[in-house]
């Protein structure tokens, strides 16, 4: 019966995909130039895009943030941006569970450790990783995945965008939002890639 469930709820994940998809941060208009990924994301203590999540990468463990790598930047590539999201929710937006800006551009991947607040930084909500965090739903650093009992599987994406040109905080709140951030990278867009974990209720 479980295996029933978790085909069912795969066969509705797929067949909403494309119009969730449209929630996604990567379908908006800064994006226009880039339709489709051009990065590739690659998530070695996971496995490949689409992987199911074990239980320390969501709210019934440790509630880490997957270890993500990406090959070496661009020439145009200035910074990036990660955004972590799950478009699967039933509400009418994206779910926002985490958005990182001003990530530099030699870096061709996070860990765990990126994450961790930066205690005696001059600039709030910086990282340990060199970057700052944006507001999420919770006002937190990171929210794990959480997906509601019923629901079936959800999609949480993990997207990458290389931009050519840095991030201008100064239009922005001091913990940034996921529309301010979209504004500031209009027109600064360089590329992009994801990657995708999936969790279910158990």
């Amino acid at each position: 019966m479980r295996y029933l469930h978790c085909a069912f709820g795969y066969l509705l994940l797929v067949a909403g995909a494309r119009a969730r998809h449209s929630k996604l941060f990567t379908s908006q208009p800064a994006f226009a130039d880039y339709p489709f990924p051009t990065i590739s994301i690659e998530c070695t203590e996971l496995g490949p895009s689409g992987t199911y999540l074990d239980k320390d990468h969501t709210s019934e463990g440790a509630g880490l943030i997957p270890a993500l790598s990406w090959p070496s930047p661009a020439d145009d590539t200035v910074e990036y941006l990660l955004i972590s999201e799950d478009p699967d929710a039933p509400i009418p937006e994206s779910v926002t569970h985490g958005i990182y800006y001003r990530i530099p551009r030699d870096k061709t991947g996070v860990q765990h450790p990126d994450f961790r607040i930066k205690k005696k930084s001059w600039e709030p909500y910086m990282l340990r990783g060199g970057f700052k965090y944006g507001k999420n739903r919770q006002d937190s650093v990171y929210v794990p995945p959480s997906a509601f009992f019923g629901q079936g599987p959800h999609r949480y994406f993990f997207e990458l965008v290389a931009l050519n040109d840095s991030i201008e905080t100064d239009n922005m709140s001091v913990l940034a939002t996921r529309g301010e951030v979209h504004r500031e990278i209009i027109g600064k867009v360089a590329g992009w890639g994801e990657w995708v974990g999936v969790f279910e209720s158990p």
